[in-house]
């Protein structure tokens, strides 16, 4: 009897919630994610790109993959030769970086090594070379699309051709119709806002910026900015790009693609370097003579940055240093936030004569809640390296894990990546370049990339 009751009882029930969803659908919840963003756990890394200098430049390049947990090297792979530069490609399951390689004109392609298993680290992916065309040689890559990758093509010939913009399918790894830029103009840097729809790229010898449509792939605008533009970054929201030049910061903003200051943001000395931090909103960019200029980019599209503080990084030299010294010299060479926003690095490099001449890098924390200057922690000197070190464009780059663990600073001369735990700014042993020697050292930095 209590079991018919009970069974009666559930029949009702169920046609009771079946009357109430009548002309209703009820269906789960579902939250969709922009893109494909990857496994968090092959962004646990940073990758040094080496050039093999024991033969010249005739000898493949390297690229080296260091674990923030136990860090050491965890994955190795031969590049192209002389390798410049490179960058990783933004989303999907890997992490696949692209390496630009000068000498034989070619860009490399691989995926980052990863845990495949408990603590198990799988070897990094298989090499993919691309060839660009025989009147170019690569120089500069950038995307944060996850299907494409730009790459700059500085003619053989500046004379007769111009140079180009490359555009790589990253799912054929296959080179498609270049974007022309016009001729005798001197790209050096690209940035394209988060979104995908433009590609800012800075013409160093006209003071202009090109802004290319990414689905046309046309230039639709042309920028006059602050003499000598070489580096720029972007606003997390592609409301804003921040472009450096000689002479300062010149704001564009990516919405109406108009300059909103035509006198560029003032920087006291000698500019070097700009970065943004994604965290607290900020603006950095600082000159060779030690100067640190904060921003607050918190502010609606179509404004300009608030100025937060201007702080002297302290030098242990007076002179600052050429891109070639003979004497005793020190310059901040560049900035880097920790992701969680707590801190903020800057680089300094000491040249000091001797014999051997070398290099000390200086790591200068400054906290970012109360924006003072803290003390300098001086790493490993290193033997000054004259060859290819002498006119590398990135001889010396600092960044810092995705994590906010360890900042990484890596030296041409040095012939490896020094490593820096951020919870008590104490150096941990450097790791070497592969195949590296000193002296003299067979495989010096290029480029470094850190994990997001």
């Amino acid at each position: 009897m209590h079991i018919r009751r009970y069974l009666s009882f559930s029949i009702l029930l169920m046609l009771w919630a079946i009357c109430l969803s009548c002309g209703a659908n009820y269906r789960l919840p579902i939250i969709q994610i922009p893109g494909n963003p990857g496994d968090p756990k092959l962004y646990h890394f940073a990758m040094t790109i080496s050039t093999d200098n024991s033969n010249g430049v005739n000898s493949p390049g390297s690229i080296m993959q260091i674990d923030v947990s136990g860090d050491v090297n965890v994955g190795q792979s031969a590049l192209g030769r002389g390798p410049v530069h490179a960058a990783l490609l933004p989303g999907g399951a890997n992490n696949r970086i692209y390496t630009a390689n000068a000498v034989e004109n070619t860009v490399s392609t691989i995926t980052a090594a990863q845990l495949c298993g408990g603590q198990q680290i799988c070897p990094m992916g298989t090499m993919t070379t691309i060839t660009m065309p025989s009147s170019y040689t690569p120089s500069f890559l950038h995307s944060t699309e996850s299907a494409k990758m730009y790459v700059i093509l500085t003619p053989v010939d500046p004379n007769a051709t111009a140079p180009s913009i490359g555009v790589i399918d990253a799912l054929r790894q296959v080179l498609a119709p270049q974007i022309d830029l016009p001729l005798h103009s001197d790209p050096q840097w690209m940035a394209e806002i988060p979104n995908g729809h433009k590609l800012y790229v800075l013409d160093k010898a006209n003071s202009v910026v090109y802004v290319i449509d990414t689905v046309s792939r046309q230039i639709v605008q042309t920028l006059t900015v602050g003499a000598g533009p070489f580096m720029a970054t972007t606003s997390p929201d592609s409301s804003a790009v921040f472009v450096l030049g000689t002479a300062g910061v010149t704001v564009i903003d990516a919405n109406t693609d108009t300059i909103l200051n035509p006198s560029p943001l003032p920087i006291p000395g000698m500019a070097d370097s700009i970065s943004y931090d994604k965290k607290l909103n900020r603006l950095y960019f600082t000159d060779k003579e030690g100067d640190l200029e904060i921003y607050d980019a918190a502010v609606a599209p179509g404004n300009l940055p608030v100025p937060v503080a201007a702080l002297k990084i302290p030098a242990q030299n007076a002179a600052i240093c050429p891109s070639q010294p003979t004497s005793n010299c020190t310059s901040l060479m560049g900035v880097t936030s920790l992701p969680d926003g707590s801190r903020v690095y800057a680089l300094s490099m000491t040249f000091a004569t001797g014999a051997p001449n070398t290099w000390t890098p200086t790591l200068t924390p400054v906290d970012s809640l109360s924006v003072t200057v803290k003390s300098a922690i001086n790493l490993t000197t290193a033997a000054e390296v004259t060859s290819p070190c002498g006119t590398a464009r990135f001889r010396f780059m600092v960044g810092a894990s995705g994590g906010s663990e360890r900042v990484y600073v890596s030296s041409c001369d040095f012939a490896g990546t020094y490593i820096l735990q951020t919870f008590d700014n104490t150096e941990v042993q450097p790791v070497p370049s592969p195949l590296s020697s000193k002296p003299p050292a067979f495989q010096n930095p290029m480029f470094m990339i850190t994990g997001r």
